[in-house]
C-alpha cells in the first residue's frame, strides 16, 4: 500500500497525535502501526478576508489594486499576506501582465474549482440578503414585527 507524503509529524501512539477519536478520523494507518496525519483541507480557507478574497476572484480575475478596491477595509499587507497563503495552498494562481500593463493579476486555480459551486452559493446568498431587514436585538426570540402579525 503506497502512504502519501505528508509534511506532518509521523505520530506512534495516540498520546503523541491527540484523542484517540481524531486520530480515528484524520489520519492513514501504515502497516507498521504508525500514522501519518493528513491537513484538514478547509486550513486553507480559514482566517479573515480569506473568503472575501476568494468570492472576488469566483467572480473573474483582479488585479491587487481592483482586489483592494472591492474590499475596502482590508491593508495591502494583510491582503498580500492571504493572497501569498492562497497561492502557496494552491488555490490561486497569479500571472504576471507585460508591458505595458507591468502588473500582475490574480485568478481562482484549477484545485479551487471544487469551491466554485459553494462560492456561487454564497454570492447569491449575499446578494439576495443584503438589503434584508435586520432582526431587532435584544427583544428575546420574538419582535415588535412578528408580535404584530400575529394579531
Amino acid at each position: 500500500m503506497s502512504v502519501p507524503e505528508s509534511d506532518e509529524p509521523i505520530a506512534t501512539s495516540c498520546h503523541e497525535s491527540g484523542s484517540l477519536a481524531a486520530l480515528r478520523s484524520s489520519s492513514l494507518t501504515i502497516s507498521d502501526h504508525r500514522t501519518v496525519m493528513r491537513k484538514d483541507p478547509l486550513e486553507k480557507i480559514e482566517g479573515r478576508w480569506t473568503l472575501q478574497i476568494l468570492l472576488r476572484l469566483n467572480a473573474g480575475e483582479h488585479r491587487f489594486s481592483d482586489l483592494r478596491a472591492a474590499i475596502p477595509r482590508v491593508s495591502a499587507n494583510i491582503l498580500t499576506d492571504r493572497l501569498r497563503a492562497l497561492e502557496g495552498a494552491g488555490l490561486v494562481e497569479r500571472r504576471h501582465l507585460p508591458p505595458p500593463y507591468a502588473s500582475q493579476i490574480y485568478m481562482l486555480a484549477d484545485l479551487a474549482a471544487g469551491l466554485r459551486p459553494a462560492l456561487d452559493a454564497l454570492s447569491r446568498w449575499r446578494a439576495e440578503t443584503r438589503d434584508a431587514p435586520v432582526p431587532a436585538q435584544g427583544t428575546g426570540r420574538s419582535s415588535a414585527l412578528d408580535r404584530e402579525q400575529s394579531r
